[in-house]
């Protein structure tokens, strides 16, 4: 009888049966698949198919190693065409040599890859993003607008937080509400109309009217949600790459329209695929948001692991910027302290370079815990009653908004490209 393999040991067992099998040559790399319901299978490119009794031993192997976790032998080989090729590697990683690891994913997938940054001319963008909710990110977005407006940016903020749109309504005055909201685009687009909904997607609030710059705020719904139920369900019909395409093409419709020189986006919290899509999917600089529990930096080290994993993680921690939320007053250099500490041992250990023993050559990404510098090192937004208790985002006190972001405004926004947080 076949032992028990967990799902978390099947990566490894496979590795090891492909080192202790012969690899038949093969004239492209292979690809081991993990699909859907967590079973493995060998694939080849279709014009691979006299190839098949030579994998016969490994899908053998692996049938014997891996019991259920496998496709019976018969089954256990896979032949794509060529665009069915391409679109594992979308989301391929290295297993062995000449073998690359995929998983085919229902949700998630978005993770897996990291958008380059925009060039040089276009809007700079902040996504406001957090592994835990109630963390301060709609009030931090409000606060950002309006202090890059004053000093005369022309600031986009866009609600991508769908299942849960605070912010839409809290920014945009009741008579100032647009038409549509970026559900309706998503709804749209399915029938190749997003187009006729972008002229009407977005309002600029009356406060902002006597700054020096402009805001333009994009709502996850217009001034009526209509059947924002059932749109929402069709918002994520596109497969995940796909999704990513789309909303790209709709935040440079809406960029196109309005000139923007920041956008900042809202993110949905937790590991979801819109989080993915906002975090990994837009080139932008990431703001984290963290309240310093444990459970926070438990989830974080669990993205972390993953990007380092898949690759991902030298791309996307020099956008990193990690945000101290809702800091007490009463106790804050202790707490900060704290933060710091399981901060740095989080980016420490999934983030950063390790050192040589030898000691430092001056080409790794590593930072010490009291580096100012560093992505670990936290821009502080203090909890303050006056803020808490404010009714609208739109008339937050100005007293309560300069003393809990007194340090955030001393640091951000931080510059694309800023040397401190690029790879040596």
């Amino acid at each position: 009888m076949t032992a028990f393999v967990p799902f978390d040991e099947v990566r490894a067992n496979v590795a090891a049966v492909l080192r202790e099998t012969e690899l038949p040559p093969a004239a492209a790399q292979i690809h081991v698949i993990r699909d859907v319901w967590g079973r493995v299978r060998i694939a080849l490119p279709e014009s691979e198919g006299a190839a098949a009794a030579a994998f016969r031993p490994i899908s053998e192997a692996l049938s014997r190693r891996l019991g259920p976790r496998a496709y019976p032998t018969g089954e256990g080989v896979l032949f794509l065409d060529q665009a069915s090729v391409e679109t594992l590697e979308e989301a391929a990683v290295p297993l062995l040599p000449g073998v690359a690891w995929c998983e085919r994913l229902v949700v998630g997938s978005g993770w897996w890859n990291a958008s380059p940054t925009p060039g040089s001319g276009q809007a700079c963008r902040y996504t406001l993003y957090s592994v835990k909710g109630g963390v301060g990110r709609s009030t931090t977005a409000a606060v950002l607008a309006q202090r890059l407006a004053s000093k005369g940016e022309r600031v986009l903020v866009v609600d991508l937080d769908l299942e849960s749109p605070g912010l839409s309504a809290s920014l945009i005055e009741p008579d100032r509400q647009p038409r549509f909201g970026v559900t309706d685009w998503f709804v749209e687009e399915l029938t190749g109309q997003g187009s006729h909904v972008l002229d009407e997607l977005g309002a600029r609030p009356a406060w902002a009217q006597p700054l020096e710059g402009d805001v333009f705020v994009a709502p996850a719904h217009g001034r009526d949600p209509g059947e924002y139920l059932a749109k929402l369900g069709r918002v994520y019909v596109d497969p995940p790459r796909t999704w990513i395409a789309k909303l790209q093409k709709m935040l440079l419709g809406i960029e196109t329209r309005f000139q923007p020189t920041t956008v900042l986006v809202e993110s949905r919290s937790g590991l979801h695929d819109i989080a993915a899509a906002t975090v990994c999917g837009l080139g932008a600089e990431i703001l984290l948001f963290a309240n310093g529990s444990r459970s926070c930096w438990t989830d974080y080290g669990i993205l972390f692991r993953h990007w380092r994993e898949v690759g991902v993680a030298t791309e996307l921690r020099r956008r990193l910027t990690l945000i101290a939320a809702l800091t007490p007053e009463d106790r804050r250099k202790a707490h900060l302290a704290d933060f710091r500490e399981q901060a740095w041992n989080v980016f420490r250990d999934l983030i950063y370079d390790e050192v040589p023993s030898e000691g430092p050559t001056g080409d790794e990404f590593s930072f010490d815990i009291a580096d100012e510098a560093a992505p670990h090192y936290p821009a502080v937004v203090l909890w303050t009653r006056g803020l808490a208790g404010s009714p609208s985002l739109r008339a937050l006190p100005a007293p309560a908004v300069d003393k809990a972001y007194a340090d955030v405004f001393e640091r951000l926004p931080l510059p694309p490209g800023d040397p401190a947080r690029a790879d040596p």
